[in-house]
């Protein structure tokens, strides 16, 4: 994925009550990260978008999270711990599936099955 681009702006999804903006990303993207799949004891995403569409975020078929229509003023997430995947698995990315002219930010927080904790920006 690209770097954000300078002309879209959205709220920072880490401190979404500071009305400050940060850069964005506009149309779908993919966040890698910085582990791989089977690493990972706990995955959460947090996530900013301004419509006029809405957002699907996927890790593989362990994390799946929409906001049908989305406004710069909400702060969306999710988070599942791989014990509760019955099943499911991760990804090695989180995929930003989005509306038309959707613009979107994304934090992602991952524990590693060692207790290691990272924050990845997407």
């Amino acid at each position: 994925m690209g770097s954000p681009s300078k002309s879209v702006l959205v709220s920072d999804p880490d401190r979404p009550d500071s009305g400050k903006e940060t850069p964005g990303h506009l149309g779908p993207g993919t966040v890698k990260l910085p582990v791989s799949a089977d690493r990972i004891a706990e995955l959460g995403v947090r996530y900013d978008c301004l419509g006029p569409g809405g957002l699907t975020v996927t890790s593989g078929t362990g994390l799946s999270a929409e906001a049908g229509g989305c406004d710069d003023s909400a702060t969306f997430g999710a988070r599942i711990k791989a014990k509760d995947l019955h099943g499911r698995k991760f990804a090695d990315t989180v995929t930003v599936t989005v509306g038309k002219r959707t613009r979107w930010r994304m934090s992602v927080d991952i524990t590693t099955k060692d207790g290691v904790k990272q924050t990845v920006h997407g």
